[in-house]
Protein backbone atom coordinates (compact mmCIF):
# COMPACT_ATOMS: atom_id res chain seq x y z
CA UNK A 1 0.00 0.00 0.00
CA UNK A 2 1.80 3.53 -1.08
CA UNK A 3 1.52 6.54 0.74
CA UNK A 4 -1.47 7.56 -1.87
CA UNK A 5 -3.54 4.81 -1.57
CA UNK A 6 -3.47 5.34 2.72
CA UNK A 7 -5.07 8.63 1.97
CA UNK A 8 -7.73 7.69 -0.31
CA UNK A 9 -8.44 4.68 2.23
CA UNK A 10 -8.30 6.62 5.42
CA UNK A 11 -9.59 9.65 4.61
CA UNK A 12 -12.06 9.82 7.34
CA UNK A 13 -9.15 9.80 9.40
CA UNK A 14 -6.87 11.49 7.70
CA UNK A 15 -8.72 14.74 6.72
CA UNK A 16 -10.06 15.52 10.51
CA UNK A 17 -6.75 15.21 11.66
CA UNK A 18 -4.69 17.43 9.49
CA UNK A 19 -7.54 19.90 9.98
CA UNK A 20 -7.00 19.59 13.78
CA UNK A 21 -3.48 19.76 12.83
CA UNK A 22 -3.69 22.78 10.95
CA UNK A 23 -5.66 24.25 13.99
CA UNK A 24 -3.42 23.59 16.46
CA UNK A 25 -0.06 25.09 14.83
CA UNK A 26 -2.01 28.01 14.02
CA UNK A 27 -2.79 28.57 17.04
CA UNK A 28 0.63 27.54 18.07
CA UNK A 29 1.58 30.41 16.11
CA UNK A 30 -1.03 32.80 17.57
CA UNK A 31 0.71 31.99 21.02
CA UNK A 32 4.54 33.00 19.47
CA UNK A 33 3.26 36.28 17.80
CA UNK A 34 1.34 36.98 21.05
CA UNK A 35 4.96 37.37 22.41
CA UNK A 36 5.21 40.21 20.15
CA UNK A 37 2.04 41.83 19.59
CA UNK A 38 -0.11 43.24 21.63
CA UNK A 39 -4.04 41.87 21.65
CA UNK A 40 -4.94 44.67 19.50
CA UNK A 41 -2.24 44.94 17.04
CA UNK A 42 -3.11 46.29 13.43
CA UNK A 43 -0.55 44.35 11.96
CA UNK A 44 -1.71 42.36 9.00
CA UNK A 45 -0.25 39.07 10.38
CA UNK A 46 -1.55 39.58 13.88
CA UNK A 47 -5.16 39.95 12.20
CA UNK A 48 -4.94 37.30 10.07
CA UNK A 49 -3.95 34.95 12.90
CA UNK A 50 -6.23 36.40 15.33
CA UNK A 51 -9.09 35.61 12.61
CA UNK A 52 -8.32 31.97 12.19
CA UNK A 53 -8.21 31.14 15.89
CA UNK A 54 -10.38 33.18 17.26
CA UNK A 55 -13.37 30.98 16.73
CA UNK A 56 -11.64 28.46 18.03
CA UNK A 57 -10.46 30.31 20.96
CA UNK A 58 -13.68 31.24 21.62
CA UNK A 59 -15.11 27.85 21.22
CA UNK A 60 -13.14 27.03 24.11
CA UNK A 61 -13.93 29.79 26.18
CA UNK A 62 -17.07 28.55 26.30
CA UNK A 63 -15.58 25.36 28.08
CA UNK A 64 -13.12 27.27 30.09
CA UNK A 65 -13.51 29.52 33.81
CA UNK A 66 -13.47 33.09 33.10
CA UNK A 67 -10.80 33.82 35.42
CA UNK A 68 -8.04 32.11 32.96
CA UNK A 69 -6.57 34.75 31.25
CA UNK A 70 -6.51 34.94 27.09
CA UNK A 71 -2.70 33.76 26.80
CA UNK A 72 -3.46 31.14 28.93
CA UNK A 73 -6.52 30.12 27.33
CA UNK A 74 -4.54 29.82 23.60
CA UNK A 75 -2.57 27.25 25.75
CA UNK A 76 -6.05 25.37 26.33
CA UNK A 77 -7.21 25.64 22.98
CA UNK A 78 -3.95 24.19 21.65
CA UNK A 79 -4.22 20.79 24.51
CA UNK A 80 -8.05 20.70 23.22
CA UNK A 81 -6.80 20.14 19.96
CA UNK A 82 -4.43 17.71 20.40
CA UNK A 83 -6.81 15.75 22.89
CA UNK A 84 -8.97 15.54 19.85
CA UNK A 85 -6.54 14.39 17.24
CA UNK A 86 -5.49 11.41 20.23
CA UNK A 87 -9.01 11.03 20.66
CA UNK A 88 -9.98 10.68 17.43
CA UNK A 89 -6.79 8.50 16.75
CA UNK A 90 -7.74 5.91 19.57
CA UNK A 91 -11.79 5.84 19.13
CA UNK A 92 -10.21 4.59 15.17
CA UNK A 93 -7.99 2.24 16.38
CA UNK A 94 -10.70 0.35 19.14
CA UNK A 95 -13.28 -0.17 15.92
CA UNK A 96 -10.28 -1.22 13.67
CA UNK A 97 -10.70 1.80 11.42
CA UNK A 98 -7.23 3.38 11.80
CA UNK A 99 -4.85 2.95 9.20
CA UNK A 100 -1.70 0.41 9.97
CA UNK A 101 1.40 1.74 9.95
CA UNK A 102 3.48 0.50 7.12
Amino acid sequence: MTAGDSFSTYWYFHLPNLVLAAVMYTLIGRLLLSLFFQPGSTAVIWRVFAQITDPFVRAVATLTPRIVPPPLLLVFTIVWCLALRMALLIVLTMYGLAPKPI
